[in-house]
């Protein structure tokens, strides 16, 4: 019989909701898995593995916030943002490969690490983690095809304010405007002419590095309009 400590079974609750509760928190495994992550603290702007490189295990982001970049120097692009559940290198560990992106941490980042032999061992002891961990993957795809989809449909507005609504927090938006364009693929001036259409509009507020989102239902509204 496996037993593990209150902060273990705190952690197989948090990770079972992250696998959108296709396992029960207190599943044995769950728990197990729970047992053989490591809290790792990392700092904004600390790299977690670069483009090019194999990860050397799996990153769960617990608070704070990991990005995604693509490129180097001025062909850098933040095509992504990971949020808390999010997670990092389990993709390029299946295949094999080298990662696609540079991950770093966008601010301070609470965050679980399983190494690459953690990971695949833990696999391999527990079908039902398996189904669990490939349902969760199966999701992230759907999101990011979703996100291709709408990279190619649809207004600068309609295609804004999805992206507004899929990025928001508590009803606000961190990533600059930048970022905000090169995970649509449009021109930073479209972004931000967009923007600002929306601040008159009375859809949200423009601050430092943060939308504060004032109108979810019309912004809704807008990222239907497909015209």
């Amino acid at each position: 019989m496996t037993v593990v400590g209150p902060a273990a079974q705190r952690t197989a609750a948090w990770i079972a909701g992250c696998m959108r509760s296709f396992l029960p928190p207190g599943h044995i495994d769950a728990l197990k898995l729970a047992d053989r992550l490591e809290h790792r603290q990392l700092r904004q702007g600390q790299i977690i593995f670069t483009q090019g490189t194999h990860p050397d295990g799996v990153w769960m982001v617990r608070s704070g916030e990991l990005e995604l970049v693509a490129g180097r120097g001025q062909d850098r692009v933040v095509v992504g943002t990971l949020q808390p559940c999010g997670i990092a290198g389990d993709v390029p560990l299946l295949l094999g490969k080298p990662a696609v992106c540079t991950v770093r941490a966008r601010t301070d980042v609470q965050s679980s690490f399983l190494s690459a032999a953690g990971f695949f061992a833990t696999l391999d002891a527990s079908p039902a983690l398996t189904r669990a961990w490939l349902t969760a993957l199966a999701h992230r795809h759907l999101r990011a095809q979703e996100a291709q989809v709408r990279t190619l449909q649809g207004s600068a507005e309609s295609r804004a304010a999805w992206l507004l609504l899929r990025e928001a927090r508590d009803s606000a938006v961190t990533c600059s405007q930048g970022t905000l364009a090169a995970m649509l693929g449009m021109r930073r001036q479209t972004m931000n002419r967009v923007i600002k259409d929306f601040e008159r509009q009375g859809l949200l507020r423009v601050g430092y590095c943060r939308l504060e989102l004032l109108a979810v239902d019309r912004l809704r509204q807008r990222a239907q309009d497909r015209a």
